[in-house]
């Protein structure tokens, strides 16, 4: 079992856990199928003894009914073992009552470790609900296949591979939507104004890889501000940051806004990094875990601490992205614009295991430099600026009334 990066992550995809409890099963393989007259058997490697710890489990009731499984459930010769030992793990874990302590099969490791590097295959489109709940493109993504297709923000998604999608979750279709690269989707889609507005019509959309990057720097209000927006806190989001602010100092512009809407999160140590741009020393962020409160301080000298700063925040920015915006708000570095953040202030420890599974186990909840605990509760912003009757995500352009406002704020 290796240990892994601390991390501070939003898991926007929910999983579903099956009930039980873990007996330490070593690569049980398929459970064999029915042959003649004989019903397939289960055959469990490495018992594990009892917990000698402080957590005592009487596993006579696991044996019980894995027993009665194997003798009574019909379709026994069509179950995977590893199905068997993955539905346990997952029941164990989700008895802690922690969402963000979690058991990922090898396929959701792989997809959340993707995710974070901001790599992924689809079309490149960001989904959403408009105000009459109805499942919508909030934005395709600059050059993506959906842009590329010709899908806008504000289509409506009616179908997806002529399957109506009335009652879907988010996350059911990003799951359907999604697929290997070199595929083909197609969505039966309904727009408002336009081209081929006023009633539904069909695009075919041929799925890609999608690399998304971590850092964006552009200029607004005639080059005279920064607009940085930070979209996820992966492994690379230092050396990108890094670049962007070689370059913006470089260009003699009057204040940044630092922008981490829609971001859920990522690793704890990228947080530190991008805060200490914006102080000479002093604490970025504290850890209170079992063994008492950690301090982390200014870890290089900043090149941002003399520049005026503000930060665009919705109800997307969470955990890695609250640490950054959390610690310029309340040491007086500068003004959060936008709405209440999501409010995630634990962390977590991604622990590597056998045949690609993980465990995200909470290790610990981290505190503003004041101290401050906004688990559940989210940053408040200096100055409320809502999007919800903006074209896309927040608007696009000079419909952007956050980026709007944070000019304004410098003036």
């Amino acid at each position: 079992m290796k240990s892994g990066k601390l991390y501070i992550q939003l898991i926007l995809s929910v999983l579903i856990f099956g009930g039980g409890y873990w007996v330490g099963v070593q690569k049980p393989g398929l459970i064999p199928g029915i042959g003649g007259s004989s019903r397939p058997e289960i055959s469990v490697l490495n018992k594990e003894p009892q917990s000698q710890n402080k957590i005592q489990i009487d596993m006579s009731l696991f044996w019980e009914v894995l027993s009665l499984m194997e003798k009574n459930y019909l379709d026994i010769g069509d179950i995977k073992g590893d199905d068997l030992l993955y539905g346990a793990v997952n029941g164990m874990v989700a008895a802690a009552g922690d969402p963000y302590t979690s058991f990922f099969k090898p396929d959701d490791n792989v997809n959340f470790k993707d995710g974070l590097e901001g790599l992924y295959e689809g079309i490149g489109a960001q989904l959403g609900y408009n105000d009459a709940k109805a499942l919508v493109v909030m934005a395709p993504l600059e050059g993506s296949p959906a842009e590329q297709a010709g899908i806008k923000a504000g289509d409506r998604i009616l179908e997806v591979n002529g399957e109506d999608v009335s009652g879907w979750s988010i996350p059911k279709a990003v799951d359907a939507i999604r697929g290997d690269a070199g595929s083909e989707v197609t969505l039966t889609l309904y727009r408002d104004s336009g081209d081929n507005a006023g009633s539904p019509f069909e695009l075919k959309v041929k799925r890609e890889q999608i690399k998304l990057p971590a850092v964006r720097l552009t200029y607004v209000d005639n080059n005279q501000y920064a607009h940085l927006r930070v979209l996820r806190f992966g492994s690379e989001t230092v050396s990108e940051w890094d670049t962007a602010v070689a370059e913006l100092t470089k260009s003699n512009v009057k204040g940044v806004i630092l922008d981490v809407r829609n971001n859920p999160g990522g690793y704890l140590n990228a947080a530190i990094h991008l805060g200490s741009e914006f102080f000479k020393d002093g604490v970025v962020v504290k850890r209170r875990g079992v063994d008492g409160v950690e301090e982390f301080k200014v870890d290089h000298p900043c090149k941002l601490c003399d520049i005026p700063v503000v930060v665009l925040i919705n109800k997307g920015s969470a955990s890695a992205s609250e640490i950054l915006a959390g610690s310029i708000q309340t040491r007086g570095r500068g003004r959060l614009i936008g709405e209440k953040s999501f409010g995630k202030g634990t962390v977590q420890e991604a622990i590597e295991l056998r045949d690609g599974t993980s465990l995200h186990v909470t290790t610990a909840r981290w505190l503003m430099p004041n101290d401050q605990n906004i688990h559940k509760v989210g940053l408040t912003p200096d100055i409320e600026v809502s999007t919800e009757n903006a074209s896309g995500p927040f608007g696009d352009g000079s419909d952007d009334a956050q980026l709007q406002k944070a000019i304004e704020s410098f003036r």
